[in-house]
This record gives structure tokens, C-alpha cells and sequence, in this order.
């Protein structure tokens, strides 16, 4: 599966609260904590994309990640194959509670670089591809141009 992170957050937790107010903490208590302690995490991932036998889709995937899957970020020749067509914007586009200028603008300057000599080239078709796309939809055409401006 092909998917943009968008959100890592980290829960409140109690234990560090009561041990940043606590006063006298040792040093070995504090140690412990940074480095034996499970930190609760949680990432957002949009799901793009996916591959199977060899073939990319801009479809979603036939089924969701576990919860508890490995997340590996995309070694370059793999973001070059996903991303030479277009048609995973719609659901960057489409996402629900997602910073879509921001997301988009992120992907669209690391997918550049991952092209090398060739992204300048793909950042100008990626960018005439969001503007086809939000022709109609000015405020989130705004948006997106605005971030984009911002990675050049």
C-alpha cells in the first residue's frame, strides 16, 4: 500500500505529566523512561495507491493496513514508478481532515526530488495536473498554489 502520512500524534500521558511535576526524580528513573518506556503514537496515513503482482494502483487498496503494520518510507525508484501518472490526486484532493495544500505541496517537492535532474520537470506537470483538477474549486486551488509557491 502507498500511503502520506499527514498526522503523527502523540497522547498525553500521565506517568510523564506526574514525573515533570514531581520534584527529586533520579536520574536513573528518568533514563528508564526515555528509553524502556512505549511512547503512544499515532500516525494518519491517505491512503494513494497500491501495488500488486508488479503493478501499480491509484486505486484503494483491497484492504486496509492492521494497525500494528510496518510503516517503510518509499526508496525514490519506488516513488518514481508510483507517481508517474496522476490519478492518485483524487484522493489527496478528496481527503477528509487532511491539510491538502500542505500534503500535497510536501509530496509533490519530494516525489521532484526523488526524479533528480528530471523534477523540475514533473513539479511543473504535477502543478498543471492540480489546476486541471481545481478549476472549479477555487478556494482549494488557492490553497494548493500557495503551498506549492512555497517549495520552489
Amino acid at each position: 500500500m502507498y500511503g502520506l502520512i499527514h498526522d503523527i500524534h502523540i497522547d498525553d500521558d500521565g506517568l510523564v505529566r506526574q514525573l515533570v511535576t514531581a520534584d527529586g526524580v533520579s536520574e536513573e528513573v528518568m533514563k528508564d523512561n526515555r528509553e524502556r518506556r512505549i511512547v503512544p503514537v499515532e500516525m494518519s496515513v491517505l491512503a494513494v495507491g497500491y501495488e500488486q503482482d508488479g503493478k501499480v494502483h491509484h486505486l484503494l487498496p483491497p484492504r486496509p493496513p492492521l494497525s500494528l503494520d510496518v510503516i517503510y518510507l518509499c526508496e525514490d525508484k519506488d516513488m518514481v514508478r508510483f507517481t508517474e501518472k496522476f490519478g492518485y490526486f483524487r484522493h489527496i484532493l478528496n481527503g477528509k481532515d487532511v491539510p491538502v495544500g500542505e500534503v500535497l505541496a510536501a509530496h509533490i517537492l519530494q516525489a521532484g526530488k526523488a526524479r533528480g535532474a528530471d523534477g523540475t520537470r514533473w513539479i511543473e506537470s504535477a502543478t498543471q495536473e492540480v489546476i486541471t483538477l481545481l478549476r472549479d474549486d477555487y478556494p482549494t486551488l488557492m490553497s494548493v498554489l500557495g503551498a506549492l509557491a512555497d517549495i520552489s
